[in-house]
């Protein structure tokens, strides 16, 4: 079909060819407004709508009959085109009341199972898509080295390979193999880079790196998101050496698409061109901040929307050419091209709901039992068992009631915690109870299973009675119902106790100084294992918040402890599956567990050559490792051989491992591949995760794998910022975590030839 008036819409051209040829029929003010996102919370609606007008390139945090008429105005003006409504749908389209809430990223990271993380992107699009939305502020591909920073669950964790994997998955689950299909989304890298860095765990705040280190540790995982097709990048808050991101010509000009050939667009995250005045301070003026900007290499500017104006008299003035603007302008339309907003009906939505014919299909696609199952299975598979000491001759958990009689048999339950019975607590930030603006009183439209709800359930199935009460808050030591709260414990034979954080602890905007437990929960755990001990039942932990915390007094006083994180609408119930033994705890930690605040950081791929390794008045270990994490079975690492022992660049070798199921239950191991340089012209980290793999061994038996490792991830940055695999000696170790040493490594040489 022939579109002599707007050749663009011609479908038999490439999408290059498309932005091409709507980039030169419009006016300078027409493409410059399409690098302006405006956010639906900051305007009012006469507002809005003159921004849709004059052709904003994008909205955010807009929704329902909103969306609808901006989208109207949009593709009513002279050229048609459709905007890009922008959400921060973080662990599901959770900011909509009655979509699918999912773990965390912290939390699926926990997982270690990129599919899931695949999954999740896939249905979190369907339901995003099924409101006229177009794009998604997900996945974080920074990296979690500092618990005090607030952010740290958006993460995928401390590990830069880990990170990749997981965050590529996640693009592969927004974008799918082709972003125009009516239930795909865009997917937006961020934050780039180095934004968890920051000093003092201080959001937004200058990370001190060098750019040999952003180039070895914390630009991996954005390559990944690059070689996912990745649709977008957002660039951080924060500045890198001094040097705000925003205004980092060498991070996204050079590096990113010159040299990684990236070729979407970039935004900045939000009102980063404000904050060039007015918090860093390198610009005098709106309108230099907005010319920074630009040579930068910004594409699309949020929440500034004075930098339409400033940007119209630059480009006058010749203070910013044309080609910077086409080149922005030409990368957004190619987006919008490739994403179908351009071809697919079902993408650009303008009827008002009420008038919309589709508007209630679409509306059945929200949390329906198909979504709220894969949900469920991201939280089994993401929840951690740290410890399961043994108790009167058995192990703490699993338990059942009298009707199954099987592992630990109990009649009464006690559930205790401020945490146990905490939908938001459970949910963590970026929800309707957070954003767009803060509702923390709203109420779900849908079921959530929480702790207390998920055990109370099968405890009815088991024949079990169930004992409740909160015990302290969270927020304050006093009133507390501690004495109460021990009193119920004297009558039960199994206690679990929940702890951790809450919204107003843990987020966007919630750094902190402190990571020991707020209010009397320390108090409320001690109490209870007083109690226990003196009746000889066991007292299980379960951990629900949003990122490390302190936890030495309550593993001390615990006999069991898990970790959910913030687990997302079925996370209680994937919580009583475990306890019950239904299902297999098969989470490993992405993340390391400081004993005290003042230990961080405590990541485990740290640099050697810390005099005597030790603090005077803490462990220098951390309390829970990187890749810790328990089964109802054991297992011993028998064997590890290489396909060759002499490897060069390009070439993948193959880790062959033998393990043994030394327990009663069949078991999944995360079998982890560590590499330890022997010597490097820079300071190398004690040790780097390679690889991973899942394996599953019947009880009692042995089983073998063969890992691949691509010999051109074991290359460093030197100290001339180049990238290069260095000749030399590398050890490989096969281990249940980072800190397990119980199978000797083998030694690959590098050569050059």
């Amino acid at each position: 079909m022939k579109h002599t008036d707007r050749p663009w819409l011609d479908t038999t051209l490439t999408a290059e060819q498309r932005a091409a040829l709507l980039l030169a029929a419009m006016t300078n003010e027409e493409k410059l407004a399409q690098m302006v996102q405006i956010s639906s919370s900051l305007v009012t609606k006469d507002g809005a709508n003159k921004w849709a007008q004059l052709g904003a390139g994008s909205f955010l945090h807009t929704l329902g009959d909103d969306a609808r008429r901006l989208q109207k105005i949009a593709t009513e003006t002279r050229l048609g085109i459709p905007v890009i409504f922008g959400i921060d749908a973080i662990h599901g389209h959770a900011i909509h009341n009655g979509a699918t809430v999912f773990p965390s990223q912290l939390a699926l990271a926990a997982s270690w199972n990129p599919e899931l993380a695949e999954l999740t992107g896939t249905i979190t699009a369907r339901e995003v898509a099924a409101e006229g939305l177009h794009w998604t502020f997900s996945p974080v591909f920074c990296l979690g080295r500092d618990p005090r920073w607030g952010r740290m669950d958006e993460t995928f964790g401390e590990d830069p390979y880990l990170a990749g994997k997981m965050g590529a998955a996640m693009v592969r689950g927004y974008q799918g193999d082709n972003p125009a299909h009516p239930e795909r989304i865009i997917a937006c890298a961020k934050h780039y880079i180095a934004y968890g860095e920051s000093t003092g765990g201080r959001d937004s705040y200058d990370t001190p790196v060098s750019m040999r280190t952003v180039r070895d540790i914390f630009l991996p995982p954005f390559e990944e998101a690059v070689k996912a097709g990745c649709l977008t990048f957002m660039a951080g808050y924060e500045s890198i050496d001094r040097i705000p991101c925003s205004a980092h010509r060498e991070l996204l000009r050079n590096i990113l698409k010159d040299e990684l050939k990236f070729e979407g667009f970039v935004v900045t995250d939000w009102s980063n061109v404000t904050s060039l005045h007015t918090r860093q301070r390198v610009a005098r003026s709106l309108k230099e901040a907005s010319e920074i900007a630009v040579h930068a290499g910004n594409d699309m500017i949020m929440t500034t929307p004075e930098f339409y104006e400033a940007a119209v008299q630059l480009l006058q003035e010749g203070r910013v050419s044309v080609q910077e603007v086409d080149e922005a302008v030409r990368r957004i339309l190619l987006v919008k091209f490739k994403a179908g907003l351009f071809d697919v009906r079902s993408k650009v939505k303008t009827l008002p709901l009420a008038d919309d014919p589709e508007a209630a299909r679409d509306a059945l696609i929200f949390g329906t039992k198909e979504h709220l199952e894969a949900s469920l299975q991201c939280a089994r598979e993401s929840i951690t068992l740290l410890k399961n000491k043994m108790v009167e001759g058995k192990p703490a958990l699993p338990v059942s009631g009298p009707r199954r009689n099987k592992d630990r048999t109990v009649k009464t339950i006690g559930i205790f915690g401020p945490n146990a019975d905490s939908v938001r607590a459970q949910f963590g930030d970026w929800t309707f109870f957070t954003h767009p603006v803060p509702h923390y009183d709203a109420k779900p439209s849908f079921k959530v299973t929480t702790v207390k709800d998920g055990i109370t359930a099968l405890a009815k199935q088991e024949g079990i009675s169930i004992l409740f009460d909160k015990g302290c808050n969270l927020e304050k030591k006093e009133p507390h119902t501690i004495a109460k709260a021990c009193k119920l414990a004297a009558k039960c034979d199994i206690v679990f106790v929940a702890v951790g954080d809450n919204l107003f602890q843990t987020g966007e905007t919630k750094d902190r100084a402190n990571l020991a437990l707020e209010g009397a929960q320390n108090e409320l755990v001690e109490a209870l294992s007083a109690c226990c001990r003196e009746k000889g039942i066991p007292l299980v932990a379960i951990l629900v918040n949003g990122k490390p915390l302190e936890f030495c007094r309550v593993d001390t006083a615990c006999d069991a402890v898990l970790e959910t994180f913030n687990s997302g609408t079925l996370g209680g119930k994937a919580v009583a599956e475990i306890i019950f033994g239904h299902a297999e705890p098969k989470g490993r930690l992405p993340v390391s567990f400081p004993r005290t605040t003042g230990q961080i950081p405590v990541y485990y791929n740290q640099l050697p050559g810390w005099h005597e390794g030790k603090y005077v008045d803490c462990d220098a270990t951390p309390l829970y490792v990187f890749g810790q994490g328990l089964s109802w079975t054991s297992f011993r690492y028998d064997k590890i051989s290489l396909s060759k022992n002499t490897a060069t660049q390009g070439e993948r070798i193959g880790v062959r491992v033998s393990i043994t199921n030394t327990g009663d239950r069949t078991g999944t191991e995360t079998i982890q591949l560590y590499a330890t340089r022997k010597y490097a012209s820079i300071v190398t980290p004690v040790k780097e995760l390679k690889a991973f793999a899942k394996l599953e061994i019947q009880a009692g038996k042995s089983a073998e794998i063969i890992i691949p490792i691509e010999v051109d991830s074991l290359s460093l940055v030197n100290a001339q910022g180049i990238r290069c695999l260095e000749e030399g000696e590398i050890e490989i170790r096969a281990a249940h975590d980072s800190q397990d040493c119980s199978l000797d490594p083998v030694i690959l040489t590098i050569t050059q030839t």
